[in-house]
């Protein structure tokens, strides 16, 4: 392979004078490094009307119909100010909130406040809702995020008790009102719902059955009592979410739904237009939902898993707010059942309703954390992730054969931008090593070199007729400010991004992988002894051009590379 006059005279000096084995950020490092660089880094700047709005950034349409799919690369709450790497395959940003989602080119995002619309006059009464309340209710409790209900408490039932609360006093009856606030996402691919309330006896919550339950829907603008029959039927819904959004008139419709006793529970039945009639129907009380014999739910941002065994879940829950001058609670159901996994994201919020009531502190039977409230520090929800894999070529001051598979590294960073000690949680796992050394991986903080994985040493899934064998579990660690991965060899030189190899290759490539759900694509590495530009148009693009920017998503001879 030829080599530059440039890399012969940089590796001689280099060598010459014992190759500092620290990292030496020179202009021409810096300049070096970007030049094999396969991410964009661009500003991120949003604004909303009231802070604390919760903002999701995706590098691919995030909804498969009307679920979350795709975890985000970037998630904060307003006032958002930072940068985001963005892998050079990516053409679009989508940004989701408040349940609307819009999709911008790559470049720098700056998303300004503005004030939502008011409510404009209907038949029905209208009631304003302050911004503040509406950021809770998408930032907080409800956000267009999955899973915002986890565990146990997707058994528990939160369905209004119609009964005195420590702060209430006595009274003997209650006024409730219904008031539609969004979808949270459903619009996405069409998908609208409906929904109707039911009343019965808190005493048989537990045996619960739909003949004890009083149903209630509108006929000519009022609510009444209905037989169940008409629910089943799909008619006399309380609210229908197209209507509401189809003539392009604004939430916040408010019913009342009328004057109930003390000694009842209230509650919600939903269903969207894409599920079956049959067994359709979505229940805030558990006991009505058809019963989960033996499940493994799989949590879609972090993978964790929790085991469902003959369970009745709730597909709604109600979570008591006080926002200002607000006191209330707040009504979110969700379209799907678990077991729906292609589907379900858990969100709970594809219809959204505030409930009002007179006394003010009516609240659920039980509590539940919900979305983004309880405990959470919003600082562990803003994050930033990154991830992909890292190649070494570890041969470094020398040339190496640039098959880019001495050491074959995944990695998920968190970067929790927000937090004041800029932590950063880590995950790697081995894949492949293809080297005679014995080397070290990790990364370098402001401390120094933290090692996370040792040995790297034989040839481990680089040969066509090896099949593939994990490598290592993987492991995971806390790091704090910037970090730069390190692969330290047997020579106790260390490799880093702006370490080169020649003036054509550099020692290191990062591979970002922009969606890890997608089964259609992932990266495959060299085998042994098979050079980078072999096996991808890597110096120049097919045509004889400069390198593609998706140049890793391209091979030039497949039957070269190696993968899981």
């Amino acid at each position: 392979m030829y080599i530059s006059r440039l890399a012969f005279v940089l590796a001689a000096l280099s060598t010459a004078s014992c190759i500092d084995k620290d990292v030496d950020n020179t202009e021409f490092y810096e300049k070096y490094a970007r030049g094999f660089d396969n991410r964009t880094t661009v500003a991120v700047n949003i604004a909303s009307e009231v802070a604390g709005e919760y903002y999701a950034v995706y590098f691919g349409n995030p909804y498969d119909g009307e679920s979350l799919v795709k975890q985000p690369a970037l998630t904060g709450f307003t006032p958002v100010s930072t940068t985001l790497d963005v892998p050079k395959d990516v053409e679009r940003l989508y940004v989701v909130a408040q349940g609307e989602m819009k999709s911008y080119e790559v470049g720098n995002l700056s998303i300004s406040a503005a004030a939502r619309p008011g409510p404009q006059t209907r038949a029905a009464d209208v009631n304003p809702v302050s911004a503040r309340v509406m950021t809770a209710v998408n930032s907080i409790y409800f956000p267009e995020k999955t899973n915002n209900v986890r565990g146990d408490d997707l058994f528990k039932c939160t369905d209004l008790v119609i009964d005195r609360t420590p702060s209430s006093g006595d009274f003997d009856e209650a006024e409730i009102w219904l008031t539609f606030l969004g979808d949270g996402g459903c619009r996405q691919s069409q998908l609208f719902g409906k929904l109707w309330f039911y009343t019965y006896p808190s005493s048989k919550q537990d045996g619960l059955t739909p003949g004890d339950c009083t149903f209630y829907g509108v006929k000519d603008g009022e609510v009444v009592a209905i037989p169940y029959s008409e629910v089943r039927a799909q008619r006399s819904w309380v609210f229908y979410t197209r209507e509401e959004f189809s003539s392009n008139i604004a939430s916040y419709k408010r019913y009342k739904l009328g004057v109930f006793p003390k000694g009842l529970n209230l509650g919600f039945v939903y269903i969207g237009n894409s599920t079956v009639s049959n067994g359709g129907f979505r229940f805030t009380t558990p006991r009505l939902n058809e019963r989960v014999q033996d499940y493994t739910l799989t949590y879609q941002d972090d993978k964790k898993t929790f085991r469902i065994v003959d369970r009745h879940l709730a597909n709604g829950y109600i979570c008591h707010v006080t926002e200002g001058d607000f006191q209330g609670n707040i009504l979110g159901m969700e379209n799907r059942v678990v077991t729906e996994s292609a589907k379900y994201d858990g969100d709970y919020n594809d219809i959204l309703c505030m409930i009002e009531s007179n006394p003010r502190t009516i609240a659920p039977g039980e509590e539940v954390e919900i979305g983004n409230s309880g405990n959470k520090d919003p600082e562990e929800i803003a994050c930033k992730t990154s991830v992909g894999l890292y190649l070494f070529e570890d041969n470094y001051p020398y040339r190496g054969d640039f098959d880019f598979n001495d050491a074959v590294v995944q990695y998920e960073i968190r970067d929790y931008y927000q937090s004041k000690n800029r932590a950063k949680q880590i995950t790697v796992q081995l894949m492949a090593t293809g080297s005679h050394m014995s080397n070290s991986f990790g990364f370098r903080d402001s401390k120094g070199f933290q090692p996370f994985l040792s040995g790297l040493k034989g040839y481990r899934n680089v040969y066509a007729a090896q099949a593939f064998e994990p490598v290592g579990e993987p492991v995971v660690q806390t790091l704090y400010g910037d970090v730069v991965p390190w692969l330290k060899n047997e020579s106790e030189y260390y490799i880093y991004p702006s370490s080169f190899n020649t003036a054509e290759y550099p020692s290191v490539l990062d591979i970002p992988v922009s969606d890890p759900d997608d089964a259609s694509w992932k990266f495959e590495w060299p085998q042994e002894m098979q050079s980078i530009d072999d096996c991808y148009w890597f110096l120049k693009s097919a045509s004889g051009g400069s390198r593609e920017k998706d140049w890793y998503k391209r091979p030039k001879d497949a039957a070269l590379l190696f993968g899981r």
